[in-house]
């Protein structure tokens, strides 16, 4: 995992609905509806372009224009943040479903190539998880995704925050998804996820581990 000195050369640890974001960045959060999520993430972002990180959105297409209205409204330049690069609007259909549907070493791999290879400036990264919401041939390759994802995330100091309506999902999805997270946030609050296991022994429980993991 990256550590407390890699946060501190990227301007110090981010803080996030209440709590800090140091050893772990990969977070879980629980949102129900937008006004909900405009509550949870105007600070966020708000302390991400004064920091000079960047913004990097994962969204609904028919939401595409949501991040950029939000940032006016708060009172930035979003064009110019836009031509500088420094917030980034990627639709699902260009990113969890660009195949066609879901298929998760295609998103690793882009997901590595958005991160890894862009150390600086840091990246605040929201990813709309409504994608999945009726798919369920899709979820047990999204929990394995989620938990693989952890291997990447460890390679580099980046947040990434993915945001789903508990209200969408059945019980034991979530379960999975809790347990694929290190940090959650429930009540609009951030903690260190107790229900988190190690990606390692997540996927080797399922049978599910690769040489190439870790």
């Amino acid at each position: 995992m990256a550590t407390a000195v890699d946060a501190e050369r990227s301007g110090g640890p981010v803080t996030f609905a209440g709590g800090v974001l140091d050893r772990y960045r990969h977070v879980c959060a629980f949102v129900n509806g937008p006004r909900e999520a405009d509550l949870l993430f105007d600070p966020f972002v708000s302390d991400g372009v004064d920091r000079g990180d960047r913004l990097l959105y994962l969204v609904d297409p028919a939401r595409s224009a949501g991040p950029v209205n939000r940032l006016r409204h708060l009172g930035y330049d979003a064009g110019a943040l836009l031509e500088q690069h420094r917030c980034e609007v990627r639709t699902w259909n260009d990113t969890y479903l660009r195949t066609g549907h879901f298929d998760q070493a295609e998103m690793l791999g882009l997901l590595d190539e958005l991160l890894t290879a862009r150390r600086s400036p840091r990246i605040r990264m929201v990813a709309d998880m409504g994608w999945a919401v009726g798919q369920r041939d899709a979820e047990d390759r999204l929990i394995e995704f989620e938990a693989r994802a952890n291997f990447l995330h460890a390679r580099h100091e980046h947040v990434v925050i993915c945001a789903y309506d508990p209200t969408l999902f059945d019980g034991s999805f979530i379960v999975d998804i809790l347990r694929t997270h290190p940090m959650v946030v429930i009540g609009g609050m951030l903690q260190e996820n107790p229900f988190f296991e190690p990606p390692s022994a997540f996927l080797g429980e399922r049978g599910l581990v690769r040489p190439t993991d870790g």
